[in-house]
């Protein structure tokens, strides 16, 4: 017996912001289209062979799980068999016919038919890992939206766009290890041919002696998968030094979720607040980022360009390494930290280093915010950025520091301008991690007391 399905998403069930799609594609014997407000997935083809209903959606699933995904990462929504609406099996065909030739997929005004034929296409050359990557990210997103905070499944959207990493770091895997192997044997040949006094045969003979030992002391077993993912990225031209350090930020966040790391300081949680302790909470800020930059892996993959504008955008907000802001402290460095850089180096970035750097270096940054404020007339501060860091410093025996904070401080919650919903939710932000906040609250309170009674 042939079953014959079809199924209705209806685009006002989906989220409001999304924006108007018109297209009609086929997938594996089934026509996808648009029609009076609703998405459309039309088995023309049939399930042959099949006893029941259950029998033929059990086989018809896959291919809606595949339409889904495809459709997810061409409007960076995710689109799951949650969203249907209405759907029927029957037996009998409604006689149409497959048009092949035709291949249309427009989202908000733009034309993405090309790079649909090109994912289309990618699924019929290389099935498995082409929908793999797009389920890991259509389920990423998925469970990021299944609460408007994003954090009842932080953890686990987050796996899911490692999973997408470890898939793609996987397809340059031997190229990059037969560049790594190429280079062990130019160092050996280099050594030989120096200071061992052979002839050539003798130099090649201990080359394939040796090559594997030097990869395996250089290396280790296996290479780390930032490695790997880094070698891919600079492959197809996505690396630099910022996207270099997010990768590492990312890793350590993946390593604590692979091994279940204990949920750190539980006493205490910071907004938007969690139904459970995930443990990449503090990290929610590397969420976003992952999103895109995965994306735009998954497109270099498929061999379109897709994702880049939002991945360009985005990584001009990625924080530079702490190498980068060691480099200024000690004046290797020249930025204007107050204005926009190539370096995206800001005083927030210097309250983020504070958080985890040696105490020796807080004073370092003591000074230099206090020079860099002293170079500059108050009232051209980049006082969006400033607020972390005057609050941290706020116990400083500075005087003369002390004095200058106070005033951004003074400023910044006069004109709302911090990232904060309330001004006070960067204590719940020190404390969670683990930042002593006693005092500075107390001198806080107190500079913005006096503010009032002035008035």
């Amino acid at each position: 017996m042939i079953y014959y399905s079809e199924i209705h998403f209806r685009f006002n069930q989906l989220e409001t912001y999304l924006q108007p799609i018109e297209c009609e594609f086929y997938y594996a014997g089934i026509k996808v289209y648009t029609q009076a407000q609703e998405l459309i997935f039309k088995d023309i083809g049939g399930s042959s062979d099949v006893l029941n209903v259950g029998e033929a959606m059990a086989r018809n699933r896959p291919k809606i799980i595949a339409i889904a995904d495809v459709i997810s990462f061409l409007i960076g929504y995710p689109i799951t068999i949650y969203d249907i609406e209405s759907q029927s099996y029957n037996v009998e065909s409604s006689k149409e016919t497959m048009e092949i030739d035709i291949t249309k997929f427009i989202y908000g005004g733009q034309d993405f038919s090309f790079q649909l034929n090109k994912i289309l296409s990618k699924i019929e050359t290389n099935k498995n890992i082409t929908l793999s990557l797009l389920d890991k990210w259509n389920k990423a997103n998925y469970l990021l939206e299944a609460d408007d905070s994003h954090v009842l499944y932080l953890d686990e959207a987050m796996l899911n766009y490692f999973h997408v990493i470890e898939l793609l770091s996987d397809i340059t895997k031997r190229k990059y290890e037969k560049i790594l192997d190429k280079k062990s044997e130019e160092l050996l040949n280099s050594f030989y041919k120096d200071t061992g006094y052979l002839h050539q045969n003798q130099i090649v003979d201990k080359v394939n002696q040796k090559k594997k030992l030097l990869k395996e002391v250089l290396i280790g077993d296996f290479i780390p998968l930032k490695d790997r993912y880094k070698y891919f990225l600079s492959y197809h031209n996505l690396l630099d030094d910022r996207v270099s350090f997010f990768i590492d930020e990312l890793i350590k966040v993946r390593n604590s979720l692979a091994h279940g790391r204990v949920a750190q300081n539980i006493d205490v949680m910071e907004y938007p607040l969690t139904p459970f302790y995930n443990i990449t909470r503090l990290e929610g800020r590397l969420v976003t980022p992952i999103g895109i930059l995965t994306a735009v892996s998954i497109s270099k993959f498929i061999g379109i360009h897709i994702w880049e504008y939002e991945w360009n955008e985005i990584k001009q907000l990625l924080e530079p390494s702490p190498d980068l802001v060691v480099d200024f402290l000690e004046g290797r460095l020249d930025v204007d930290i107050n204005n926009k850089n190539e370096h995206n180096l800001t005083w927030y970035s210097l309250f983020l280093y504070y958080l985890t750097c040696k105490d020796k270096w807080k004073k370092v940054i003591e000074s230099r915010v206090k020079l860099e404020l002293s170079k500059r007339q108050l009232k051209n501060l980049d006082l969006p950025n400033l607020y972390e860091i005057a609050v941290i410093l706020i116990d400083t025996e500075d005087r003369q520091l002390f004095k200058m904070l106070s005033y951004v401080i003074t400023k910044i919650v006069e004109g709302n301008e911090f990232r904060w919903s309330n001004y006070r939710d960067i204590f719940l932000y020190l404390e969670v991690r683990d930042i002593e906040i006693g005092i500075i609250r107390k001198k806080v309170s107190d500079i913005l007391a006096s503010r009032i009674n002035k008035k």
